[in-house]
């Protein structure tokens, strides 16, 4: 098992550390299994992964009204809490193959789309 019960039930309070945790992850699952889909270097795993979460949960609300879409959303919560966290574990795996720190991506991006928004006001 990569992850003791202690770890698996620490809470994740901040982008770092989920990706730390994601890293550490990775580098257990490696060492105790030898699949080298668990080594962080770049390759197209992780982009395939993302898509098709996102594909799964778009596949729930697309075609329907807004209304029947966040009755959807409602009814089915769960799948899309796992979905988003399937994505943010992808995104934090993708990252460490990328050697990207996570908070200064978002940051950098947030900036810019706050900046773009924010002075668009009508």
């Amino acid at each position: 098992m990569p992850t003791s019960n202690k770890q698996a039930s620490k809470r994740i309070k901040t982008m770092a550390e989920a990706q730390e945790y994601v890293k550490r992850f990775a580098k257990d699952c490696y060492k105790n299994t030898k699949d080298t889909r668990w080594l962080d270097y770049p390759n197209i795993d992780k982009f395939d992964h993302l898509h098709e979460e996102l594909i799964e949960m778009s596949r729930k609300i697309r075609y329907h009204s807004r209304a029947d879409s966040e009755r959807i959303i409602r009814k089915d919560k769960d799948i899309f809490v796992d979905g988003i966290g399937d994505l943010f574990f992808a995104l934090c795996r993708l990252a460490n193959q990328l050697d990207i720190d996570i908070e200064h991506a978002f940051n950098i991006v947030h900036k810019k789309i706050y900046t773009r928004y924010s002075n668009n006001k009508k």
